[in-house]
């Protein structure tokens, strides 16, 4: 990301998961957002 070149973090848990990004349309108009965030195969519905 912009800005983040030699910033710090710490990793407080992890797991072994399947994560997506995201691409969609927002259903009240304006442009398609593409790989918007993260998600796991957990937070995923079919609904």
């Amino acid at each position: 990301m912009k800005g983040m070149d030699g910033a710090k973090a710490t990793v407080d848990s992890a797991e072994p998961t399947t994560v997506y990004m995201v691409d969609y349309t927002p259903t009240t108009g304006g442009e398609p957002v593409k790989n918007h965030k993260w998600v796991t195969e957990s937070e995923l519905s079919t609904h």
